[in-house]
């Protein structure tokens, strides 16, 4: 029996042939830990020839004050031109290793490591906090005066999962709640008004 032959597949348009070929993937992690050469030359000119850790050797190796196994970037904030015994040193002591990574904390700031990738996820999850803050903010500007109104009729402050009850609510819902509690409050102080002036005596007597 012959095996029924394979379609043949239809050619790309030339007009979409290579059209993605100016986009390029981020560069990996890998590559992004490493130095460039122009970064290298930058940090060799500044050292002069001496470790920069100030112990007078001559300057070998280029060194990740924030290590590249911690996400310290080939970044020339993060470069620091050392002698090979100080880089292994740095990284066989935690304790030196610690002391230049505040020393670069101070000279260049909070996330001296980070590349331009590292300083545009930052921004967007400090964006992401920001907007979770104040969407919170604004739930429980709404919630606030429907908790007090239970709070106030309950005599107590509301539990955790009361409190979880009353989010879940929709902001229709929610807002018919209020509207009730606020009548069942304000009966409860009319009806607390009204008795004390007029005594139970009248009504029921031994």
């Amino acid at each position: 029996m012959a095996l029924p032959r394979k379609k043949p597949k239809k050619p790309i348009a030339p007009w979409r042939q290579n059209i993605l070929d100016h986009h390029h993937s981020r560069p990996s992690r890998s590559d992004r830990n490493e130095f460039p050469q122009k970064v290298v030359r930058e940090l060799i000119e500044e050292a002069k020839g001496l470790c920069q850790c100030g112990c007078g050797r001559p300057d070998t190796e280029t060194h990740h004050v924030m290590p590249r196994a911690r996400d310290g970037r080939g970044v020339k904030t993060n470069g620091m031109r050392v002698n090979g015994v100080c880089n292994q040193r740095f990284h066989a002591n935690e304790d030196e290793l610690q002391k230049w990574i505040k020393v670069y904390t101070e000279r260049y700031g909070p996330y001296f490591w980070y590349d331009e990738q590292d300083w545009e996820e930052h921004r967007r999850k400090e964006a992401a906090e920001t907007q979770a803050a104040e969407a919170k903010r604004l739930q429980e500007e709404r919630l606030d005066p429907v908790v007090t109104l239970l709070a106030t009729a309950a005599g107590r402050p509301l539990r955790a999962k009361e409190k979880r009850l009353i989010e879940s609510l929709p902001d229709k819902q929610m807002n018919v709640f209020a509207d009730l509690m606020a009548d069942v409050v304000n009966g409860l102080n009319k009806a607390a008004s009204f008795y004390p002036t007029h005594g139970y005596g009248h009504y029921f007597e031994d």
